[in-house]
This record gives structure tokens, sequence and C-alpha cells, in this order.
């Protein structure tokens, strides 16, 4: 999601700025820049609950279903309000923060609006079972593209982010073992590991899943045919957009005082 948000920035600088105003989102970019490995950890943070074992309301700050309204980076910096005073903080912690909420955005999205309305109140996709296929079919086929699109750079960025005391929810050893699980994903030729947890959840092999999603005719007849993909990623395109809207107005005081 980092480079996704900084391709997004790059292209608007320059322009007009989101809300209308003066052109920020080159600032913004190199700001980000600054302490772009906590930004890359950021981005990927809340999924820590894989390691520390927390609750994923303690680390999502919104109940399944959410509750409407909630839009959960706001309810973390109610409940934790040390994380709401970018002047205060360091400015890798201020970037830090800024794309974990990012990232809480991007997962409400997709609940309310890709997982909710294709995947368990429409009909169109067949029974349970199979809509549960096709949904971590698509997150799997999207991880993979997330992964290939990366740059080289990615594994070196993500093993340089060193969280001192950045969430007062998450020790700093939970954090650096997710930075490792994940940098050992991001090594070259390293499979993706979505495909066994997600497998685990279809109640089937590694190997059988991956060799599914590898069948050009299955992914043709029972995947591509039948959901929207081309629609969902553009959601999640104006979703990175959205997501920019956040970083920003998280971090303007810096931007302003620069």
């Amino acid at each position: 999601m980092a480079e996704r948000i900084a391709t997004q920035l790059a292209g608007l600088d320059g322009r007009s700025s989101l809300d209308g105003r003066s052109p920020t989102n080159g600032c913004l970019l190199d700001l980000l820049r600054r302490e772009w490995p906590a930004f890359y950890l950021g981005s990927v943070a809340p999924d820590v609950q894989t390691v520390s074992g927390a609750p994923r309301t303690a680390t999502h700050f919104y109940d399944v279903p959410p509750e409407q309204g909630n839009m959960a980076y706001p309810r973390m910096l109610v409940q934790y309000p040390q994380l709401a005073d970018v002047k205060q903080m360091p400015l890798a912690q201020a970037v830090f923060v800024a794309g974990y909420s990012a990232h809480l955005l991007l997962d409400l999205v997709w609940f309310r609006e890709i997982l909710m309305p294709i995947f368990v109140n429409s009909s169109a996709l067949g029974e349970g079972r199979q809509r549960w296929m096709m949904h971590h079919t698509l997150l799997t086929y999207l991880d993979g593209l997330a992964y290939a699109s990366l740059p080289e750079t990615a594994v070196n960025t993500l093993a340089a982010a060193h969280p001192q005391h950045w969430l007062p929810f998450v020790t700093d050893q939970d954090l650096q073992t997710w930075r490792d699980m994940l940098t050992v994903q991001l090594e070259p030729d390293a499979p993706l590991e979505t495909v066994a947890v997600y497998a685990q959840r279809l109640h089937m092999t590694p190997a059988d899943f991956a060799a599914q999603l590898a069948d050009e005719q299955w992914m043709s007849t029972h995947f591509f045919a039948l959901v929207p993909v081309e629609k969902v990623q553009a959601r999640l395109e104006t979703a990175v957009t959205e997501s920019i809207s956040v970083i920003h107005n998280y971090l303007s005081p810096l931007i302003n005082s620069a």
C-alpha cells in the first residue's frame, strides 16, 4: 500500500491538492520519504495481532460488523490521544501512525464495499462455499499483483523500520516480530504466504490452492467470469486517494510548519 500511495502522490505533485487548496502533495510525499521505513511498517502494522495474540478490535478499532459511521482511525486517536498531536511526536512515529491509519481506512472500504455487497449479501456468485472461495481467490490474486509490483528496495525498506514506543497498545517486540515475518516474505522468490494462509481457511492444501490459482482455465471460468475484478481494483484505487486525504489531514501540522 505504501508504494501505491507514493505513486499517487507523485502523480498529483504540482496539481491542485485533493481539497482544492494549494498544492501540498509533493510536500507530503517528501515528508513521508524522510521516514519511509516507518511509513512502510505503519501501512502493514494493524495486522500485528497475528503475532501478538491481541483481539482484532484492539488493533483495528472496529467490531465485525463495524458500527455505522465508525472509520476506525479517529477512534484510535480518541482512545490514545497521545497519538493525535504530531508536533509532540518524533517524525518516524507520526509517519508510522499515518500509515497505520491509512490501513484501517482501506480495511473498512474492503469490508463495507467489497466483502459485504459482493460476497456476503449477494447470491450472484453461488452458494456460501463458492463465495468464500471466490473471496479468498480475489485476496490472493490481488496480493500477488501487489507483491509483483513492489520495487527491489521493498525488503530493505521494511527491514530498516525500528519502532521505538510508536504505539501504546502494541509492544516494540511484537512490531519487530511482525516486521521480520513480512520481510522474509518480501525476499526474492519467496512463496506468497497468503496462499498457505487462505488455503487453510478453505480447508485445502497450499499445493492444491496454488495449483487452482495457476490453472488458467479454472481462473477464467470460475473467477474472472464471475468476480468483478476491475470494479474492485477501481474502488481500491479511489480508496488509496481517500487514504491520502487521511494522511494529509493527520500530518498537516508538520506540512504547514515545514
